[in-house]
């Protein structure tokens, strides 16, 4: 479409440009951290009534909304930053979404070539500065009338692709070099460049676009799989509610086994086929054996469960991976055949080739699922303060709409706990780098892909480290429930081999702190509970929440490692 103010200079022709291509493409979500050298993309980005503008002031949790957002969407944001450091900011978000395939946009402003390597201010090499984890690089020269606009539309179309490319995607770098005039001063623009920008301005459709191939299984790999008997199917990291109903519909077809991650969107899932207990099952030498040489069919990505990578790592039968990403996922190396492919189509494809049947579960799995089913309502009491298994149960149960779960104990936690039966719920993390970094701007990143209010689960440490990320929330129009466990510094370490070095564990590893956080949430506008009892938790998750709030969970770190120990003894000993 024509901008409303045809650009007054050349730098704001091409930024207007690339917003207009960006759009064009599918593209409406920008997250722009303001800078002086980037004021040409800014302004073509708050100009256009189609582009969903968010002013995010840290670039680092700017680019984790981003990831967070493509990764609940499926649509890149562009993430646009002045020169200097503030691209570097955005490193940590680029490489959780280069190890997980999420696409992303990086417009970067920069100085032009003769002020590089001169010291000019706020001037660093820019040039390949994310290495391997940009998908592409375009380092773009400054806007010339001797540099057709064809040239540039064509480049940003081919690194728009490359970010999205079904099994391969990720973030796509895009360093744009502005001389001055930064500002949209009138300055004239030469008639030929006029004429092709009234000219692309006046169509509809994207300069370049480029379908994506629909991949087919070949019929040898269908006859293989039709040939499995007794086949268990893995749901690692799923990038869809779509592709999770698909895994789910071939599982109930073949009366298969389903171990679900809580990633997989299918956790909490109301199928009889799925093992929500997976994970707590490993415990037990019964179902270690199951496993041992049943086929695998494995759909997705990577899992969070430690202990089915483990049972994995002396797996001895067959093993497919089915898999939309295209970065390997192999840690236990007992993978036979690897497909990188569409999810939701393969298992269309084995549905229509496999007849019906069922796989069953031998009694004493079935019996083994029922008695940790039944553990739950007796390794505490009413009584009991409250642990970590607890809340994440609690949590799975009561969480609406979306739920995003920070790394470290919370998402092992929810992987163990979590009780199917209430249906898809979408469900994001940071797993590819599993770093705590940026939770808070993901989640609110995936509440905005999604357009659905979330319940964040984090740890206090995570949310102390991302705290400023809160700031998000005053731009956020969907409530956004933040479930803050607050066991005073790094729990997870109590649960590691360290903790039997007391010399070491504290401080040097649990970084103890005395903070709470009801001024937190006072400063940046929360609705705040402390929350000390299971009674009060049950209470609070019930009630609907209209605005954000941040619920503060105190618990005793040591008391929750002997809940998690005395509830692995119990599994063992049955």
């Amino acid at each position: 479409m024509t901008p409303p103010v045809f650009p007054e200079n050349i730098n704001h022709l091409w930024a207007a440009v690339c917003v207009e291509e960006c759009v064009r493409q599918g593209i409406t979500a920008f997250c722009i951290a303001p800078g002086s050298r980037s004021t040409p993309l800014t302004t073509a980005a708050a100009r256009h009534p189609s582009a969903d503008v968010r002013i995010l002031i840290d670039e680092r949790g700017a680019a984790f909304h981003a990831l967070g957002y493509a990764r609940a969407s499926g649509r890149p944001a562009v993430l646009i930053c002045s020169s200097g450091t503030a691209a570097a900011n955005f490193y940590p978000a680029v490489i959780e979404a280069s190890q997980e395939n999420v696409p992303m946009l990086i417009f970067s402003a920069d100085r032009p070539p003769e002020l590089r390597d001169t010291g000019a201010n706020q001037t660093i090499d820019q040039v390949g500065l994310f290495g391997g984890y940009a998908r592409e690089f375009y380092d773009i020269p400054p806007p010339s009338e001797s540099v057709p606009l064809r040239w540039l539309l064509r480049t940003l179309a081919q690194g728009i692709h490359r970010s999205r490319e079904p099994h391969r995607g990720g973030p796509v770098h895009f360093n744009f070099m502005f001389r001055e005039p930064l500002a949209p001063t009138v300055e004239p623009i030469a008639g030929a460049i006029q004429k092709e920008a009234r000219a692309y301005f006046s169509r509809q459709r994207p300069a370049l676009e480029t379908p994506y191939p629909i991949q087919i299984l070949p019929d040898a790999i269908l006859d293989e799989i039709g040939n499995l008997q007794d086949v268990c199917i893995i749901a690692g990291r799923l990038s869809s509610k779509k592709e999770a109903q698909a895994v789910r519909r071939l599982a109930d077809h073949l009366g298969a086994p389903l171990i679900t991650d809580i990633t997989s969107g299918l956790r909490l899932d109301k199928s009889e086929r799925v093992l929500p207990y997976a994970d707590l099952m490993l415990l037990h030498p019964d179902f270690r054996s199951f496993l041992h040489s049943r086929p695998i069919l494995h759909f997705g990505g990577q899992w969070v469960s430690k202990r089915l990578l483990q049972t994995l790592e002396t797996h001895e039968g067959p093993y497919y991976n089915l898999t939309p990403f295209d970065r390997v996922t192999d840690p236990a190396m007992q993978q036979t055949t690897r497909i990188v492919t569409d999810v939701t189509a393969a298992c269309d494809q084995l549905m229509a080739h496999i007849p019906s049947g069922s796989s069953g579960l031998p009694e004493n799995i079935v019996r083994l699922h029922a008695q940790i089913h039944t553990l739950w309502s007796e390794y505490r009491t009413a009584d009991d303060p409250l642990d970590e298994l607890y809340i994440a149960r609690t949590l799975a149960r009561h969480a609406e709409n979306a739920l995003f779960i920070a790394s470290s104990m919370p998402i092992r936690d929810m992987d163990m706990a979590a009780e199917a039966g209430r249906g898809y719920l979408p469900v994001g993390a940071n797993r590819g780098a599993s770093g705590i970094d940026g939770t808070i701007a993901s989640a609110l990143g995936f509440s905005r892909g999604l357009e659905k209010p979330l319940t964040l689960l984090i740890g206090d440490l995570a949310f102390l480290h991302d705290m400023n990320s809160l700031m998000q929330l005053k731009a956020h129009n969907r409530p956004v429930t933040i479930v803050l466990v607050n066991n005073h510094g790094g729990a997870i370490f109590h649960h590691l081999p360290i903790a039997g070095f007391d010399d070491l564990l504290v401080p040097w590893f649990t970084t103890p702190h005395e903070y709470d956080f009801e001024a937190t949430a006072r400063q940046f506008g929360l609705d705040y509970q402390r929350i000390e009892s299971p009674v009060s938790l049950e209470k609070a998750l019930k009630q609907k929440a209209d605005r954000h709030r941040l619920l503060e969970v105190l618990v005793d770190a040591e008391y929750n490692v002997r809940q998690h120990r005395r509830l692995y003894e119990r599994i063992r000993g049955l």
